[in-house]
């Protein structure tokens, strides 16, 4: 099927792709310059606990759907059963979960869940509060999103977020994200409070910052 663009030219509509999502191996190790980013796995517990439980005051207006008590998120024994959770998500190819780590510390993760099909990736990513404002999220978010692309054969990354979460919003700017939608009372905030919800996305790696990128 063919279609004609704005300047008249046709262009060729993609296809649902037919390959089994197992048939797609995943990087173990995934370095930059000052990161390694690696699966999520339940031996990382006690440096998840520390993360969170550093980090839940600035996480939990945006992740409270998700997140745990500040005593759970504390508590290395629930996440390693998180941890456990994530390690099955990502062997049945439902997503892929990665921690970022510097410095010998979980620095953040990122997260991206697959619609194989589609060769589309939805991507999500926190950082803890001692690593914010160094950088450390948008080189970990940049890696990922090199990775779905060349490693995990993506057309589309997208992402999302609250309108009133300004970091997300010029850590999306920066690497070169277009907004695509704005959804009116997409998110909801702790205490019932309503927000419009902001879709953005990417297609090609060349409008990322330049970033060298290892797989292992």
């Amino acid at each position: 099927m063919m279609m004609s663009s704005a300047r008249g030219k046709p262009r060729s509509l993609p296809y649902a792709r037919l390959a089994d999502p197992a048939s797609y191996a995943l990087p173990q190790v995934v370095r930059t310059s000052r990161l390694l980013l690696r699966p999520t796995a339940v031996d990382d517990a006690a440096a998840l606990a520390e993360a969170r439980s550093e980090s839940y005051a600035e996480l939990f207006p945006w992740f409270h759907p998700v997140m745990g008590t500040p005593d759970q998120e504390n508590d290395a024994q629930w996440q390693s059963e998180r941890l456990a959770q994530s390690a099955e998500a990502a062997r049945r190819r439902e997503r892929l979960s990665y921690f970022a780590w510097a410095w010998g510390a979980c620095v953040g993760a990122v997260d991206l869940v697959p619609l194989w099909r589609r060769g589309q990736f939805r991507l999500s990513y926190w950082v803890r509060s001692s690593a914010a404002g160094q950088g450390y999220g948008a080189e970990a978010v940049n890696a990922m999103i090199r990775t779905a692309f060349e490693v995990l054969d993506a057309r589309l990354v997208t992402t999302g977020h609250a309108a009133p979460n300004a970091a997300s919003a010029r850590l999306a700017q920066k690497l070169g994200f277009r907004q695509i939608a704005q959804q009116p009372l997409g998110c909801e905030l702790p205490y019932g409070l309503l927000v419009d919800g902001i879709a953005c996305a990417i297609e090609d790696i060349a409008l990322l910052p330049p970033l060298n990128v290892s797989w292992g």
